[in-house]
């Protein structure tokens, strides 16, 4: 479980025990005055031989001490019975009254403790991925992200709508992704990746640049609406950029002409139960693996995960052969079980 997650869920958990214990009070309180003017009721009825309203309305006007007027206690026992009910009913009441208004103080206390609690988890967050928009497609990238073991930070400008869309405990920040002060409170300057999905290619030029100058090692990907956007994107720093509309029609085109091979790659990179993924993995000055080929190497044999393609630079191997040798700042795609591929990215690190 990753750190965002177990900060998260640990902040809701405890969120969540004191709503159920102020809950439990407010509904003693609730039940227990129900009890009591039914009793009470009941008691009179009995007791001065009135009928139901009469009885009812008695027991409220002794429960809430305002004095007495057309209807009193007739009887003698009556009479005791009042003087047991009024300070009985005024304990209740008193109770009922504390146990609401506690809730309503505490519930915004809690508030500020688990916002300050957010806070500090987000402060201490490093190598996590900032998502900037929560429209459309923010909601999307949400639903992927869910899915992956990898701390997020969502910034959105708008908390109705984070609440509404984003599970409880998720890490966020309400506010404009414009500002820089909000993009350093998600402490983009320890992010591993920013994901710009406002609906404006401006706005998100603007959040690319601001990234960039906060860490210049961010990989920043940005949504893109317009095609000639996607060039000013790119030199205001963003590694990729992504437009909706087109990736859509690729995707509809291979679903068309290559059906089995689209769903493979989405069955790849999008399934669920992630016992196998696809991952791509840098190869560091210290890797033991620079320097040997793939077949020397034994990756596939001692590490069992298999070499998809070598991204050099600029250029892209793909099914590259035993004789291709490694070299250093190589990143190698890499198809395996989930727990292999995540022992194989340590070893590359050397």
């Amino acid at each position: 479980m990753n750190q965002s997650n177990e900060a998260g869920e640990s902040m809701n958990t405890s969120k969540w025990m004191d709503l159920r214990i102020r809950f439990r009070h407010i509904l003693f309180a609730i039940i227990g005055l129900i009890v009591l003017v039914a009793v009470a009721t009941a008691g009179f009825m009995a007791l001065e031989n009135l009928k139901f309203f009469d009885a009812f309305y008695l027991t409220i006007i002794s429960l809430m001490t305002v004095g007495y007027g057309d209807i009193v206690p007739e009887t003698e026992a009556g009479q005791k019975f009042a003087l047991l009910l009024i300070p009985l009913g005024v304990a209740f009441v008193t109770y009922a009254m504390g146990a609401v208004a506690s809730y309503f103080i505490e519930h915004q206390l809690s508030v500020k403790v688990w916002n300050k609690r957010m806070e500090h988890a987000i402060k201490h967050l490093e190598d996590h991925i900032v998502v900037c928009g929560l429209g459309r497609v923010g909601r999307q990238v949400y639903e992927q992200l869910k899915e992956e073991d990898v701390p997020v930070i969502y910034i959105h400008d708008s908390e109705e709508e984070m609440v509404e869309h984003l599970a409880e405990g998720t890490l966020r920040i309400v506010g404009s992704p414009l500002q820089e002060n909000i993009l350093k409170e998600a402490n983009v300057a320890k992010a591993r990746g920013l994901i710009a999905t406002l609906p404006s290619d401006s706005d998100n030029v603007f959040i690319t640049i601001k990234a960039k100058a906060l860490n210049e090692k961010i990989e920043v990907v940005a949504r893109a609406e317009n095609a000639g956007s996607e060039e000013v994107l790119l030199r205001a720093g963003a590694s990729r950029v992504i437009n909706p509309s087109t990736i859509g029609g690729r995707e509809l085109v291979s679903s068309v002409l290559r059906p089995e091979g689209t769903d493979l790659v989405n069955l790849l990179i999008h399934t669920k139960e992630k016992k196998q993924s696809l991952e791509e993995v840098s190869l560091e000055e210290a890797c033991t693996y620079i320097g040997k080929s793939l077949k020397e190497s034994a990756i596939r044999n001692e590490m069992g995960v298999t070499v998809l393609a070598i991204r050099r630079g600029e250029e892209l191997i793909s099914n590259p052969s035993s004789d291709e040798v490694l070299k250093k700042e190589d990143v190698l795609i890499i198809y395996g079980e989930k727990d292999t591929s995540e022992a194989f990215k340590k070893k590359c690190k050397g």
